[in-house]
């Protein structure tokens, strides 16, 4: 059980890290040179208090979750401090170059080099502006930083919203018969959350970055039951009905809408009949009218030319055309955390 003490270290680490990417996030804008007004209409934003008090809450179910039994303390996936200061000093040094993309409208490089050739063409751009789009190990070292900064220290915590739908789909199971394929992972966090919470489940993560999972592999680790394979979210290699279990987190948004049900297809074909499909995704426009402003703006800060087309679709809809039912919906700060399952 919880104990007061418990919940004094959660809200202090919770609270540092905040405070950590809220100061990355003031000094960042001071480096940026402002962009012209957009020349389409922009809707209504929340004020900062709004926002701190949606985040705070947000922690506090977690905190809510922990207390109960459900799910165990987060761990720290990178506790180097000197690892952490080599990182912030990545972000802030590629900070220039993303500002000059941005007014320049660049956004195709990894495109031009033929390293990249092998990969799909939609993700060869440069996501977010940042050198290297997904495809380079400096890139990799800097990508939790940005997001992390961009949510004010809120990213993990919403992916970590996954883990309760999981924690319910393994009560009474034996974890070591649940194999967990995580689609997009990047490097790697959302696995890390899950492997700690429940290390006898079997837990595999895909992406297209070879250097996002090499930096998965040194700051998460691999072992028997945690792995990483290099992999298209929309030809999954894995047999039918293989797996028990497929998360994805902060992937969808950055699919074009063909490839997008492609991977849902894909995720239908390799879960297990009784399976759980449980996706983290930027919230719709429809979840949070009072804040459209943030969606209207958002892919004309950063480069995600698909966002636009997901804040606008209908989730439920995608995933029940390839036989995933929808069970449950959590609009979680600036995300949106939806369960599905496959019929027995």
């Amino acid at each position: 059980m919880a104990t007061v003490l418990d919940r004094v270290a959660y809200a202090a680490g919770q609270t540092a890290r905040v405070g950590w990417y809220l100061a990355h996030y003031a000094a960042g804008r001071r480096r940026l040179k402002p962009l012209p007004r957009p020349d389409f209409a922009v809707g209504p934003f929340p004020d900062r208090q709004e926002l701190l008090r949606d985040m705070r809450a947000l922690f506090e179910r977690e905190w809510d979750d922990i207390a109960s039994g459900l799910l165990p303390a987060p761990p720290v996936l990178d506790p180097d401090p000197v690892a952490w200061l080599r990182r912030s000093a990545l972000y802030f040094r590629d900070l220039p170059r993303v500002d000059a993309r941005r007014h320049a409208r660049i956004n195709d490089e990894p495109d031009g080099d033929p390293a990249h050739a092998h990969l799909p063409r939609y993700y060869r751009q440069n996501f977010h502006y940042q050198s290297g789009g997904w495809l380079t190990e400096e890139s990799a070292a800097v990508y939790d930083v940005q997001v992390e900064t961009l949510f004010t220290g809120a990213a993990d915590v919403m992916r970590r919203r996954a883990l309760l739908p999981i924690a319910r789909f393994v009560q009474g199971r034996d974890q070591r018969d649940v194999r967990l394929l995580d689609v997009g992972t990047g490097t790697g966090r959302l696995p890390g959350f899950a492997h700690h919470a429940f290390p006898g489940v079997r837990i595999t993560g895909l992406d297209l970055s070879r250097p996002y999972l090499e930096h998965a592999r040194r700051t998460i680790g691999a072992s028997k039951r945690l792995k990483w394979i290099e992999g298209a979210a929309e030809t999954l290699p894995f047999a039918d009905a293989s797996v028990d279990v497929v998360t994805s987190s902060f992937l969808f948004h950055e699919l074009p809408k063909k490839v997008r049900a492609e991977a849902v297809a894909e995720m239908a074909r390799v879960l297990k009949p009784g399976g759980l499909v449980v996706v983290v995704d930027s919230a719709l426009a429809s979840d949070r009218p009072d804040w459209k402003g943030l969606f209207d703006l958002f892919p004309y800060y950063f480069h995600e030319p698909y966002f636009a087309d997901w804040v606008t679709s209908d989730p439920d809809a995608l995933f029940a055309a390839h036989g995933l039912a929808p069970r449950a919906t959590e609009i979680a700060f600036l995300s949106r955390v939806m369960v599905f399952d496959k019929t027995a």
